[in-house]
């Protein structure tokens, strides 16, 4: 400011009036832009980026199959993983942070592979020269996204026709110009609850505000931003015609890009307008797709015809019920064969929340609903969380159902 003025007293004594009202306006421009106090220097090189799954997940989450299919004796575990990762680069202006670029970071081409050429089924972390010219002293917010974007068996052994790129229409579907509060994934129109049931992706983001002469930016933690649900049940009575799990509301088709706090859930319950129960089913299995399960058998005893079956879903966080509205939040229902023959007659059963993260969930107590009155509703009503998988048995350890269906 001092040399400014040195130079704008010597112009005013010495240059033509005209001439002076010229140097003035240059003066003027000069110091709108360097009394931003260096905010108008860029970076120049590359800045690096570490990209990483959080320590506690994998990019791969092997669980079985929606329909509980076998082959060969040996469960078909559903592979869902990372294939690309993209980063979205938000700038603060005023109170929010706008997406100035989206990035490839050429994750599929970068990590290192198995010996057969496959994806890593461990937890990859990859390096990335951010190619952007940062504007020194500025706040920005980078975000990575990871997706699951095979469109072949290639790809995903377990391809099925369903990816969360398609799904949520990411990353195309948050561009340059969204703002970080819109910064939510949707459903795409023609999708259904069935797609996010198929699909998971990863978000993480760092803050970053650049100094002169800034190398790295430090590691993106990638977190699940859908929940998973686990069902293994076994000693299913041969009356049982199919088992549903249900979920006390329709999903929701909307989830924020990152965590917020204190809801970290957008409510928007799917609806076809016809179905009422649309987006509430998350598993529908016959008893076509039912397996003969002998483990509670004795040799030589004659027995009842005993099954077993199992799915895995994904879906999105959702608040916890309102006790005066609901009574559980997740539910199996066994639908079964009457003393008539007709199929309809049907047991429901709450499943209890966890305990800690890695309890499984347990089956309570046979109920019909709007009936009587039920101790410690509490316990049965949880909100659905992302980055958290709630386990009713494991394929190792499937729930007996004869202990709920007497």
């Amino acid at each position: 400011m001092m040399i400014r003025k040195i130079i704008a007293d010597t112009c005013r004594m010495f240059l033509p009036g005209k001439v002076w009202m010229v140097c003035l306006w240059l003066l003027t421009a000069v110091s709108c832009s360097s009394d931003l106090d260096g905010t108008d220097k860029v970076l120049t090189g590359g800045v690096k980026v570490s990209i990483a799954a959080n320590s506690g997940l994998q990019t791969r989450t092997t669980l079985p199959v929606q329909d509980g299919q076998h082959t060969d004796g040996a469960s078909v575990m559903g592979v869902q993983h990372v294939t690309d990762v993209y980063l979205y680069i938000f700038e603060q202006q005023d109170a929010g942070y706008v997406c100035r670029k989206v990035l490839d970071v050429q994750w599929s081409e970068n990590v290192e592979r198995t010996v057969d050429g496959k994806l890593p089924t461990i937890t990859a972390e990859l390096e990335y020269f951010i190619p952007y010219e940062f504007t020194v002293g500025r706040h920005y917010r980078l975000v990575a996204v990871g997706l699951d974007c095979a469109e072949n068996e290639d790809e995903m052994p377990d391809y099925d026709g369903m990816n969360s790129a398609q799904t949520y229409g990411l990353p195309a579907s948050i561009g340059v110009g969204t703002g970080l509060a819109d910064a939510v994934a949707c459903l795409q129109p023609g999708r259904t609850p069935d797609d996010i049931m198929h699909s998971e992706f990863f978000a993480g983001s760092i803050d970053f505000v650049p100094a002169q002469g800034s190398t790295e930016v430090g590691t993106i933690q990638l977190y699940r931003r859908v929940a998973g649900l686990q069902v293994c049940l076994g000693q299913i009575p041969d009356a049982v015609e199919r088992v549903r799990v249900l979920l006390y509301n329709p999903q929701n088709t909307k989830v924020p890009l990152l965590p917020q706090q204190p809801d970290d859930f957008v409510t928007s319950p799917y609806t076809d307008g016809v179905n009422p129960e649309a987006g509430r089913v998350l598993m529908d299995i016959r008893k076509e797709n039912f397996e003969s399960d002998m483990s509670g058998s004795s040799t030589g005893t004659v027995v009842e015809p005993m099954y077993k079956c199992q799915g895995t879903v994904f879906l999105l966080p959702m608040a916890r019920p309102d006790r005066d509205l609901y009574d559980y939040t997740l539910m199996v229902e066994f639908i079964t064969t009457g003393i008539t023959g007709i199929v309809g007659e049907s047991s429901k059963v709450r499943l209890i929340k966890p305990w800690n993260d890695t309890a499984d969930l347990e089956l309570g107590d046979d109920y019909d609903i709007g009936t009587g009155i039920i101790d410690d509703l509490d316990k049965y009503l949880f909100p659905v969380e992302a980055n958290h998988f709630y386990c009713l048995g494991t394929p190792e350890s499937p729930i007996d159902c004869t202990k709920v269906l007497r």
